[in-house]
C-alpha cells in the first residue's frame, strides 16, 4: 500500500508541472499560430473574381433617342470579351429613332484590387458601330449605306475600365466606363446625314458571374 502511495504520489508530482508548462505554453503557441495566418493571408494575393459574363444596362452619349443602353458582354478567357451594346431597336422594339449599335472586343490590359472597393480593369476595345436612322435590313453596311439609305457600319476603337465587387453564390456586381470614336465614311449619305467621326461616352452597371 505505501508503495502504490508513493507511486500515485510521484505521478502526480510529474504530471503537474507538465500541466502547469502546457497551459503557460499555450497562449504563446497560440498567439505564433496567429502571426503565422496572418503573414500567410498577407502574402497570398488577393482573389480576383473571374467574371465569364455579364448583362448592364446604362446610358451613351451616342444615343439621345431617351432609351438606355443594353449592354451583354461574353468572356471566353480571363482578358479577352466580345460584347454588343445598343437599344436593342429591331430585336426589343421597332422604334425608328437613331441609335448607334456597338460591337467589339475588350482586352484586359491589367487588374488590381482597392480594398473595401473592388477590382478594377482597363481595357483596350475594338470593333465596329452600326448608325442607323430607320428601320433598317438585315446585315451590316460597311461599304455604304443600305437601299433606303438608313444605316451604315464603321471600325471603331476605344479604352475603358472595368469594375467588378462580389455578391453572393458567385455573381458580381459590373461596372463599365468606357470612351470610344467610330468612324464611319458613309454616314453623311444617310437620309438624316451624320459626321463621320463618331466619339462616344458610355457608363453601365449589371449583374454578371
Amino acid at each position: 500500500m505505501w508503495k502504490r502511495r508513493v507511486c500515485v504520489h510521484g505521478m502526480r508530482s510529474t504530471s503537474i508541472p507538465a500541466a502547469l508548462a502546457l497551459i503557460a505554453l499555450t497562449p504563446s503557441g497560440l498567439r505564433a499560430e496567429e502571426a503565422a495566418g496572418e503573414a500567410r493571408a498577407k502574402a497570398e494575393p488577393p482573389h480576383t473574381p473571374r467574371n465569364f459574363g455579364n448583362l448592364r444596362v446604362g446610358g451613351s452619349t451616342a444615343n439621345d433617342n431617351g432609351r438606355p443602353d443594353l449592354c451583354l458582354e461574353l468572356s471566353p478567357v480571363a482578358f479577352l470579351s466580345v460584347e454588343s451594346c445598343g437599344t436593342g431597336s429591331g430585336f426589343l422594339h421597332r422604334d425608328p429613332e437613331p441609335e448607334v449599335a456597338h460591337f467589339r472586343a475588350k482586352l484586359r490590359l491589367a487588374s488590381f484590387d482597392v480594398e473595401r472597393w473592388g477590382t478594377f480593369q482597363p481595357f483596350l476595345a475594338g470593333g465596329f458601330a452600326e448608325a442607323q436612322v430607320g428601320r433598317d435590313d438585315l446585315g451590316f453596311q460597311f461599304k455604304g449605306t443600305d437601299r433606303r439609305r438608313v444605316a451604315t457600319a464603321g471600325p471603331e476603337g476605344g479604352l475603358g475600365l472595368r469594375f467588378l465587387r462580389p455578391l453572393a453564390a458567385g455573381f458580381e456586381l459590373v461596372g463599365d466606363f468606357n470612351f470610344s470614336l467610330a468612324w464611319m465614311p458613309h454616314a453623311p449619305e444617310l437620309i438624316l446625314p451624320g459626321n463621320t467621326w463618331l466619339p462616344s461616352a458610355s457608363i453601365s452597371f449589371g449583374v454578371g458571374f
